[in-house]
């Protein structure tokens, strides 16, 4: 006689089956304007553009800014801070909806705040605490307008896991290998040697189109000089030419 299972004896499967975790949701926005004025915008984009277009080239350097920075606090609580311009060493350049401190391994270097009347108080105290126990190891803060801050630029460098302030009018950030410097109210970076300013990629791409314009205009008064030169030369073989002729005819 065939022997039936004692149905309670099956194993629990929809017990013993563990679904895969839901992957995080980490948010891209909060809604609130990219800058506060018109002037802190302009003043992030140049610095942004300016960085960007000086690191072009290498591969390991990633610049951004104004996108969320996710980390876990000490209690293991997920947080997050939007820098308003951030440089980081040593990951790839791609593009990213967001930054994950965990995930890429890395702290950014440097971060660059634009600070007004209204975020004096979080930038100098709460961010400052944040990014130095995260082992941020370069902090600018600039107030564009001068309502803010005293001299409208201050530095700090990550020693010892806190800030100490950088002392001068030219703060030189060695992440970076520049100058950061106030020309006419605004921030400018320089090389520290030359003292020559970055340039924006617009910028760039317009000293590039006036070196093409002036080498185009040279090789045209080259070539006019070489023509005007090889007319000369035509002229005087038919002077030359003409005289021998004469003299053969007189003889």
């Amino acid at each position: 006689m065939m022997k039936v299972k004692d149905a309670s004896a099956a194993p629990a499967y929809s017990a013993a089956v563990q679904r895969p975790p839901l992957p995080e949701h980490l948010p891209e926005s909060d809604g609130k304007p990219m800058a506060k004025t018109d002037v802190h915008r302009e003043q992030m984009i140049a610095l942004l553009d300016a960085l960007t277009e000086y690191f072009r080239y290498d591969p390991r350097i990633y610049v951004t800014g104004n996108i969320f920075l996710h980390y876990l606090d000490d209690a293991g609580e997920r947080r997050s801070v939007s820098p308003d311009i951030m440089v980081v060493r040593g990951i790839e350049k791609k593009l990213r909806r967001y930054y994950k401190l965990e995930a890429e391994g890395k702290a950014p270097d440097l971060v660059v705040e634009l600070m007004s009347t209204s975020t004096k108080v979080e930038d100098l105290g709460n961010k400052r605490v944040i990014y130095a126990g995260m082992g941020v190891r370069e902090y600018f803060l600039f107030d564009p307008t001068g309502e803010a801050l005293n001299g409208q630029l201050r530095g700090f460098r990550l020693e010892n896991g806190d800030f100490m302030p950088m002392m001068g009018s030219r703060l030189h950030s060695e992440i970076l290998g520049l100058d950061l410097v106030l020309e006419n109210g605004r921030l400018r970076l320089q090389n520290s040697k030359t003292r020559e300013r970055l340039r924006t990629h617009q910028e760039a791409e317009a000293d590039r189109r006036a070196a093409e314009a002036a080498a185009a205009r040279e090789l045209r008064a080259r070539q006019a000089a070489e023509a005007r030169n090889a007319a000369l030369q035509d002229e005087l073989t038919r002077l030359r030419e003409e005289l021998a002729r004469l003299q053969k005819a007189k003889a």
